[in-house]
């Protein structure tokens, strides 16, 4: 495959960065960057951010597919995310497995979602760009499928002749946080992030990279445990790639090297659903501290780490099972202010969970909760 020329690279990131100027504030801890992924709708939570909105983010809607899941979600929902301000984009989603049924080269479906991303409304001068929606798990284990995928990436990177070089998002399919079993997982990421040639060839058509890892309140609202006891373990586990990649030997340079600039945590807002996002079958109350303490983990990890500095994602459920209106409006509230509390002027972690400093909001308890040590396996190679 031929290289791609640094001047597209860097042509494709200022197209990215159209639209996502740095906050005016000087009291910004980053140029945050939040991700919501609604597989059954994003409007209550894209309300509340916008409701309480910060300059010190950017916020990026990814908008589910339609039809076959092939076909960009379009004008309608483009507007929608548009109308919250300059600092919302909207992302549409390229899904893998769909696609996967498409015949074709990849490299030639990447190029035709650009397309279709284009006559959809999509707006690259506003900051709209695509995201690959779960990276398929042979990803890790399968040379072939990494093919796939760098062909893919290069697709959407390129478009069709005569568009822009346009980075985008990529999300990877996780693993429970009940894993038991680590030896055949961690081995085979391993042998992953020490694939040099492929971490190298993706790394100009990336933006970010996505780790979906949804905690279990079981897993880590332990009621005797202090807030920091609890947020390193849910660091553990969503913050696993990057930690090992971090430990590797001089093979994973090239990944450290993405994951510095591109690796964030897609966690879980996604209440009420029994077959995944964590299986966070909860209160209501429960929940939103669930929501506050992920807000809370990932400000204060980036804070003494390289990665992954204002980078935070969460799936949202618009409709959880049993749920009013008035439940998911406070939820996407809830999850609004800790953004805004971590990330916006003068943002800490302890403001996530308490604008006093008493850390109420991420306390949590679920009965028999117990953390899973396991995770901490991924500090060293």
């Amino acid at each position: 495959m031929k290289s791609i020329p640094a001047a597209i690279v860097a042509a494709a990131a200022i197209a990215l960065s159209a639209g996502s100027a740095p906050a005016a504030h000087s009291a910004c801890p980053y140029q945050g960057q939040v991700f919501i992924y609604g597989q059954n709708g994003w409007e209550t939570l894209t309300n509340a951010l916008a409701a309480n909105q910060t300059p010190c983010v950017q916020y990026y809607i990814v908008l589910t597919a339609i039809s076959d899941k092939t076909v960009p979600r379009g004008r309608r929902a483009i507007d929608f995310v548009h109308a919250k301000g300059g600092n919302f984009h909207a992302l549409a989603e390229f899904n893998w497995a769909h696609w996967s049924k498409v015949t074709g080269s990849w490299y030639s479906k990447g190029v035709k979602f650009r397309r279709r991303m284009a006559a959809a409304g999509y707006n690259p001068a506003l900051g709209d760009s695509w995201a690959v929606n779960e990276l398929s798990s042979a990803t890790r284990s399968l040379p072939a499928a990494r093919t796939k995928v760098r062909d893919a990436l290069r697709g959407l990177f390129t478009g069709p002749r005569g568009s822009p070089p346009q980075m985008g998002a990529v999300f990877t399919i996780g693993m429970t946080q009940r894993l038991r079993n680590f030896g055949p997982y961690k081995s085979q990421v391993e042998s992953w992030l020490a694939d040099a040639a492929f971490w190298t060839a993706v790394t100009p058509y990336v933006a970010w990279w996505g780790q979906e890892a949804y905690p279990s309140c079981s897993l880590v609202c332990v009621a005797t445990a202090k807030v920091a006891v609890r947020s390193s373990h849910v660091n553990d586990f969503v913050e696993h790639p990057a930690k090992l990649a971090s430990a590797g030997p001089a093979a994973t340079v090239a990944v450290r090297n993405l994951f510095d600039r591109s690796y964030f945590p897609v966690m879980t807002a996604y209440w009420n659903d029994p077959k995944g996002y964590g299986n966070n079958r909860i209160s209501r109350d429960a929940m939103q501290k669930l929501v506050s303490l992920e807000v809370y983990a990932a400000r204060a990890w980036a804070g003494r780490n390289p990665y992954p500095d204002g980078r935070i994602g969460f799936a949202w459920n618009e409709h959880p099972a049993g749920a009013t209106p008035a439940d998911v409006q406070s939820l996407a509230t809830r999850l609004a202010r800790a953004i805004q509390a971590a990330y916006g002027d003068g943002g800490t972690a302890g403001k996530a969970c308490s604008p006093t400093g008493a850390y109420t909001l991420c306390k949590a308890a679920v009965q028999g909760a117990a953390f899973n040590e396991r995770w901490k396996t991924f500090e060293t190679w």
